[in-house]
């Protein structure tokens, strides 16, 4: 079942301007597709599109998309965002069944507190989302890794992560999730230590004073 509603428009024009028109209406203009289905040229509302974004499951909502008088489930496989104002520019929207496994991103969430850290170690985490593949009801909002008993020198990999049996990550298992660093030894302070000149160049530079 869908978590959320989005009404969609069809578009005709693929020009500049036209684009250009669509995203100072406030919609953003978007395509979906699927493997049964012809691609569409779509647009929708800006604001319930952040929305969804911005909800818990994010861009793994599942969306009940009105379109062209029908009503289909897709989620977000793709955005496109300007690198200097941030805005999204492009979204792809990918058709789905939900009775399909499908393979998705989930981002991975550290939960407790480290032994190492309570010593001193620095907590590194390595890997902020796993490859997942599993039906679309079935997507996590995150994977939580419990970091409680890591201490200096303890790592987790992909293979200790703790997900339902019917979720298969797709992430090497040897990859490195999480570990516990012992913290750098802070510089000293004051001024560097200056070494001393060899004994020929403070003699040298010494006639060279006398000289002038």
């Amino acid at each position: 079942m869908a978590d959320a509603i989005l009404d969609a428009n069809l578009r005709k024009g693929h020009s500049r301007s036209s684009l250009r028109e669509i995203r100072e209406a406030g919609e953003i203009p978007a395509v979906v597709y699927g493997k049964h289905v012809d691609s569409l040229s779509i647009s929708v509302d800006g604001k319930e599109l952040k929305k969804i974004l911005n909800s818990t499951t994010g861009r793994n909502t599942l969306i009940s998309m009105k379109v062209n008088g029908g009503k289909q489930t897709v989620m977000v496989k793709n955005l496109q965002v300007d690198p200097l104002r941030h805005d999204i520019q492009h979204v792809d929207f990918q058709q789905i069944s939900e009775d399909s496994k499908i393979r998705t991103v989930v981002p991975i969430q550290l939960v407790g507190t480290s032994k190492g850290v309570a010593l001193g170690g620095v907590i590194q985490q390595e890997l902020r989302s796993a490859e997942v593949e599993c039906l679309p009801s079935q997507i996590p909002d995150a994977i939580k890794v419990d970091i409680s008993d890591l201490e200096i020198g303890d790592a987790l990999t992909v293979c200790d992560l703790n997900v339902a049996s019917e979720i298969k990550i797709l992430d090497h298992p040897r990859s490195t999730v999480v570990s516990v660093a012992a913290a750098r030894a802070s510089e000293p302070e004051g001024q560097p230590e200056v070494a001393p000149e060899p004994e020929e160049e403070a003699e040298s530079k010494t006639l060279e004073k006398e000289q002038s």
